[in-house]
């Protein structure tokens, strides 16, 4: 039922001939690197590159991604990650899954240590609450959603909550703290409009 409801929301398709476990559902033509560690619910397209010592919890992988070396999904897994298709997640990068994170098609999101955070425990420190006491109140969360068409640097920070808009660039090094429209490149501590891109499309629409 989880791996039916995943694909219903990414629509990967056609299914031809996959092979299930009890954990992962992969596509022809597909291949997971050395030491990479698959979780519950994962379900991997046609095409995609898997690199090693990867650790892949409550994902899907759209057809004809990569996902490089030492990416980790960490969290609490009460969200979902899902990866369109012809999407790279770049070496070392760090998705959390503990709200949702939803990632377009064609969207590059380069390493190293560039980092997806759905959730904050700032209060947390400020109210001295141990960890095992956690909770939405002193630990809350919220989904990123990254639309079609973005890159994004290395060694990125994006907060709860953010959307990045379509066709849209984050500068290497940088902390987005609100959201992105599209057209628009950001960069910074918090990361400010730069320019638009609307120039570097070849061809307009």
């Amino acid at each position: 039922m989880i791996i039916r409801k995943f694909l219903s929301i990414l629509i990967i398709k056609p299914i031809i001939k996959p092979y299930i476990t009890n954990k992962i559902l992969k596509l022809k033509n597909s291949s997971i690197g050395k030491h990479s560690t698959i979780g519950e619910a994962v379900v991997i397209g046609k095409n995609v590159k898997i690199g090693r010592d990867a650790i892949l919890r409550k994902i899907t992988v759209g057809h004809n991604s990569a996902i490089e070396s030492f990416v980790k999904c960490v969290g609490t897994e009460k969200g979902c990650i899902f990866v369109g298709s012809n999407s790279y997640i770049g070496i070392s990068n760090v998705l959390d899954n503990s709200d949702n994170i939803q990632i377009g098609n064609f969207v590059h999101i380069a390493g190293p240590s560039t980092a997806l955070w759905t959730h904050s425990s700032a209060k947390m420190c400020m109210n001295s609450i141990p960890l095992n006491k956690a909770s939405e109140k002193y630990r809350p969360t919220a989904p990123i959603k990254i639309e079609d068409n973005v890159y994004i640097g290395g060694n990125c920070t994006i907060y709860p909550g953010v959307k990045i808009g379509h066709h849209s660039i984050v500068a290497p090094n940088s902390a987005v703290t609100k959201d992105i429209p599209p057209y628009s490149m950001f960069g910074g501590v918090p990361a400010q409009f730069i320019k638009s891109t609307y120039d570097m499309i070849i061809n307009h629409k």
